[in-house]
């Protein structure tokens, strides 16, 4: 596209191929004062446009909209890498402007209504009526509410069962399904043509986040994308990547995970990805920041057995 918003044409970690890529990449913030929003991807086809994640915030939307706009052609698809709301908020507004936006995602998100997404309503509700509460985080609030309370834009009415292909234009995604993942059910894209996968949360800058996922499952997911012919990975937050990138990404969270498996310190988990993953831990202004979420996974996530037992579903699957 002639003129993508912002376009990235130098990536974080190692150089890639100068030709401008047939997709616009919309860039997810993570502020410290407010939730973050996922990276989105808008494909532009003949007559259609096509919508890899759409954010949480409407700044973060409008954007993707804009570009729609910019085009003259109306948004007819949608995917959802998974139901994490920074992901896939934004559906709503898409599809005000595109009614007949069709919405592709796995049936995870269903679970997620009646279990994770509504574990803290109560608690949401009561920040609306704190006055201490600043209004930033009210509004996301607000945001999260509102999200839950409409699960017909969560929803897919294309479910993503396993391998499907969709098209834009004479351009053919392959989409793919990885079960206990970062969440139960991620949907990643692989867009042959231009040699690139688009993959959410399965990998994320500067560390995996483990609140929802399985480690199992999860390094399974990572093993199939390595086989993959790409050389550009678009994750679902930070900068894309290359291949030989990836796998280094990969090999740090094989190692952490095995240690966080383990009955090794949790100080030691953590030297592992501060060592081995330190390529995308520099690219957060805090180093302390990783080294504190990577403790609280090790000892409040991996190694309870009933957040495995929640989040890993059946073992023989999520090891498949």
């Amino acid at each position: 596209m002639k003129s993508s918003l912002l376009f990235l044409t130098a990536f974080a970690y190692a150089a890639v191929s100068a030709a401008e890529p047939p997709y616009t990449f919309i860039e997810g913030k993570v502020p410290e004062d407010v939730q973050p929003d996922g990276n989105s991807i808008v494909f532009e086809g003949p007559k259609e446009i096509l919508v890899i994640d759409t954010g949480r915030h409407p700044e973060h939307t409008d954007k993707i909209i804009a570009v729609a706009k910019a085009r003259n052609k109306p948004i007819t698809a949608i995917i959802n890498t998974h139901w994490h709301l920074d992901h896939a908020t934004g559906n709503a507004r898409i599809r005000s402007a595109y009614p007949g936006a069709k919405l592709h995602a796995s049936t995870a998100v269903e679970e997620a209504l009646q279990g994770f997404l509504i574990r803290n309503v109560e608690k949401a509700k009561a920040r609306l009526e704190d006055p201490s509460v600043p209004e930033p985080r009210k509004a996301d609030t607000r945001l999260y509410l509102n999200a839950i309370n409409d699960p017909a834009n969560l929803v897919p009415d294309q479910p993503v069962k396993g391998a499907m292909s969709i098209n834009v234009g004479d351009r053919k995604l392959q989409l793919h399904l990885a079960k206990y993942a970062a969440t139960e059910g991620d949907v990643w894209v692989h867009d042959p043509a231009s040699k690139t996968v688009f993959v959410g949360d399965l990998v994320v800058v500067p560390l995996p986040f483990f609140d929802t996922g399985c480690a199992e499952g999860w390094r399974q997911a990572l093993a199939e994308i390595d086989k993959v012919d790409f050389q550009t990975l678009v994750p679902g937050h930070g900068l894309p990547m290359d291949h030989a990138a990836f796998s280094n990404y990969r090999s740090a969270f094989d190692a952490f995970t095995a240690c966080a498996g383990s009955s090794q310190p949790t100080a030691s988990c953590v030297a592992i990805w501060m060592q081995k993953g330190a390529a995308f831990v520099a690219m957060h202004p805090d180093p302390k920041y990783s080294e504190a979420a990577l403790a609280y996974y090790v000892d409040q996530v991996l190694r309870i057995p009933a957040k495995r037992a929640e989040y890993c579903g059946n073992p023989n699957e999520a090891a498949r």
